[in-house]
């Protein structure tokens, strides 16, 4: 029996569900993380990616969301979005996966409800109307705001209308601490009440930290070969996030660590 083989004895295969969901809290996040594995799975049954925070709001935004517009070479975040949905509905198309967009605000654009005196204030300083108004300090942090968590039961609902016993559903570990990440782990970790789960590791947080270590609990890792050319084109259609990713054009190999529930005894 091969390394290969051995690794995936014992775990949940990808065709024992009817259909597969990946949950991706930004516009790029699965296919970084697990774009050749889902190419490969859209041959043989259905693969949705739904993406939850993939807009900003109108109005004034904060120094981070600013410092990050500039990073992605964008003059405004609706246009700057706009372009991000078309390129996810574009690469997802390209390897038979369907696409569905949440339309929610990401982390720097995220608002909280606003009282009359709130909305004034906010207008000279912005950041007194985020969720999370500075990168480092919250954002990266890794803890989900009281004012998210509202959020986090209207999307198990929603999620839980939109899918079957049947399906598989793939969620980020979390790893690297953005906030965005580590809420969609915490609806993973929800909906494992009712859904069979699987996770996998975040790219490119990977490629800094390295491997993460153990698998969850009641998973085994499932190891497949890469397909470098169906993963770099994938990613290469994410044109307005790769320089601002890697500081370059060229996409760097990004490895794939996926988690399947054991297979029952």
């Amino acid at each position: 029996m091969s390394r290969k083989e051995a690794d995936m004895t014992g775990s949940d295969s990808l065709q024992d569900h009817d259909s597969i969901i990946v949950l991706s809290p930004h516009l790029d996040d699965a296919a970084l993380s697990c774009g050749s594995l889902i190419a490969r799975a859209a041959i043989s049954q259905p693969v949705t990616v739904m993406t939850l925070f993939t807009s900003s709001t109108a109005g004034r935004v904060s120094l981070s969301a600013r410092a990050f517009l500039r990073q992605c070479n964008a003059r405004s975040a609706s246009l700057l979005f706009e372009q991000r949905r078309a390129e996810d509905r574009v690469a997802l198309r390209s390897i038979g996966v369907t696409g569905v967009h949440l339309g929610l605000a990401d982390a720097l654009f995220r608002q909280r409800e606003k009282s009359r005196l709130l909305r004034i204030a906010s207008r000279l300083v912005p950041e007194l109307s985020c969720v999370y108004p500075t990168f480092r300090r919250h954002i990266d942090a890794g803890r989900v705001s009281p004012h998210d968590r509202p959020l986090l039961d209207a999307l198990e609902k929603r999620i839980l209308l939109a899918s079957g016993k049947g399906d598989l559903v793939l969620a980020p570990l979390g790893l690297g601490g953005h906030v965005d990440h580590v809420f969609t782990h915490e609806l993973g970790a929800r909906l494992s009440r009712h859904r069979s789960i699987g996770w996998y590791a975040d790219q490119p947080y990977v490629l800094r930290a390295g491997a993460p270590g153990e698998a969850p609990t009641n998973t085994e890792r499932v190891v497949h070969e890469v397909d470098r050319g169906v993963k770099t084109e994938l990613i290469s259609w994410y044109g307005t996030q790769v320089t601002a990713l890697f500081g370059t054009e060229t996409v760097p190999h990004l490895e794939e660590y996926v988690y399947l529930p054991r297979a029952a005894a």
